[in-house]
């Protein structure tokens, strides 16, 4: 009954994210974790990862409509990938689990344990933003960004945010067991703290930007097939007939799905029409990269041409969407592990950002490509000395599910953390202009064909964030983990 407990709690903890947005049941879900292992006298570890499979099973289980409609797998065996993928992002909570039973092995103070409940969870946030790559998604900071709370990220980032939300949930519910004041003036503090910070602005906008967004609302299943190529490139030209007028045209990822001398006629033309207009366009396209002896790779790019200038290319490549790992092991077992474009190689993390001209003067845009607007510091390193971020991605590959959603939702943290604008092209959802302190300005309906036209202010200046990124609260929480070692009994 207690693990159920545990997978339960672990199973409402994505309801405090979009598109549900309902985050005090996120807040619930931690208290009631907590509680378990501070009423049951139970080991952490076992609660943690039943936690975690809950979350992540109900959290990320979009995965399952590209699996079973992209990867033209039967239900049972996506049904299968996808438990082993939540079994994997599961497994991160380990560590934590058994740094926090030994450390409370003697039966420390609850204040300690609720304490050392934040620390260790915030460890576990942490590693998955690196660890095997990584996959930093729904951390405990996104789900307060409509919330006084959100005034916090731009001081101490979604992982800072996140160690004051697991020590208030601890705090609430020692608050009720222990009737002491003190555990709920803590867990408040906070709060009363970010309202304070409501009215401070970190960084300043500057010039008006006009942007155009293209959402194609190309079929998945055609956007790969080589006789719908030049259709596919079409569609986004003629969407953008009337839009060169604007600033700033962006195509979302892998707009262009042309290769070679086709891919760069189609660059020329792109590149004349911008020139002509005054304009930058950007879009996604795949790049090949020539080596010695014949050898190519392959990669997920973004181009600027026009009043702009500058390739992307991305870092953070999707497991088995855009690489097989055990490739050798996993090519030919089921479609999934065949999806087009699934022999990617990543770039450089030295790359430049890409740059623009506007008002006479040169601008700084920070690239992210899909899912890696997820990863907090490459987007904080990005971001500095740039004037906006620019998000373009694919979410066709999920559906009408809460995914798309999710990563919207992400994007806007980066923004907030950052004070940065970002604008996010996508293929059929969410499209996005969003402005330096996370708001949502304007956005297209999901599944339509379409242009967002919108203005957006540029925004020049630093965060504190910005400038100590995770550092601060992660030297903290190992502090906090070295206080408790060393001060534990003999016993121990």
């Amino acid at each position: 009954m207690k693990f159920l407990l545990a997978i339960m709690a672990g199973a409402i903890y994505p309801l405090g994210f979009e598109p549900y947005s309902v985050w005090p049941i996120t807040f619930l879900s931690l208290v009631v974790l907590f509680g378990l292992n501070q009423s049951l006298g139970m080991r952490a570890l076992p609660l943690l990862f039943c936690f975690a499979i809950g979350k992540n099973l109900f959290g990320v289980s979009w995965v399952y409509h590209s699996i079973l409609v992209f990867g033209s797998a039967e239900p049972y065996l996506a049904g299968l990938i996808v438990c082993l993928f939540v079994l994997i992002l599961s497994a991160f909570y380990i560590p934590g689990g058994l740094i926090f039973d030994f450390l409370t092995r003697q039966h420390r103070t609850s204040h300690f344990q609720a304490i050392l409940f934040a620390s260790v969870l915030s460890f576990t946030e942490w590693l998955l933003t690196w660890f095997l790559s990584g996959f930093p998604w729904l951390f405990a900071g996104h789900s307060v960004l409509d919330t006084p709370l959100s005034n916090m990220l731009p001081i101490i980032g979604t992982l800072g945010v996140g160690w004051i939300i697991f020590y208030s949930c601890s705090s609430l519910y020692l608050s009720v067991l222990e009737r002491r004041l003190v555990y709920l003036a803590t867990a408040t503090l906070p709060w009363v703290a970010s309202l304070i910070l409501y009215p401070i602005e970190w960084v300043e906008e500057t010039d008006e930007y006009r942007v155009a967004l293209v959402q194609a609302n190309i079929d998945q299943h055609k956007k790969w097939v080589y006789a719908e190529r030049n259709r596919n490139f079409n569609k986004h030209l003629e969407l953008s007939r009337d839009q060169w007028d604007a600033d700033l045209v962006i195509w979302p990822e892998a707009a262009i799905t042309l290769f070679g001398s086709e891919a760069q006629s189609a660059l020329n033309l792109l590149d004349q029409m911008a020139e002509e207009s005054n304009t930058t366009f950007i879009s996604g396209i795949p790049s090949i990269d020539r080596f010695g002896q014949g050898s190519t790779v392959t990669r997920n790019s973004l181009v600027a041409v026009g009043d702009g200038e500058g390739a992307y290319s991305k870092v953070h490549l999707v497991p088995f969407g855009e690489f097989v790992p055990f490739e050798g092991l996993l090519r030919g077992l089921i479609g999934f592990f065949d999806l087009p474009m699934s022999s990617m190689s990543a770039g450089s993390l030295d790359q430049k950002n890409l740059t623009l001209k506007f008002n006479a003067s040169s601008i700084s845009a920070a690239p992210a490509i899909c899912y890696e607007v997820a990863y907090g510091e490459t987007i904080r390193k990005r971001s500095i000395g740039s004037s906006f971020i620019v998000n373009v991605s694919n979410d066709t590959w999920f559906g009408k599910t809460q995914g798309p959603w999710q990563h919207l939702q992400i994007a806007r943290v980066r923004a907030l953390e950052n004070g940065k604008p970002v604008l996010r092209a996508t293929n059929n959802g969410v499209t996005a202009v969003i402005d330096k302190s996370g708001n949502i300005l304007e956005t297209l309906p999901q599944f339509e064909t379409g242009v967002l036209s919108a203005s957006v202010r540029l925004a020049s200046g630093r965060t504190p964030y910005s400038y100590l990124g995770d550092w601060p609260v992660m030297v903290a929480v190992l502090l906090i983990l070295l206080w408790g070692y060393r001060s534990r009994s003999p016993q121990g």
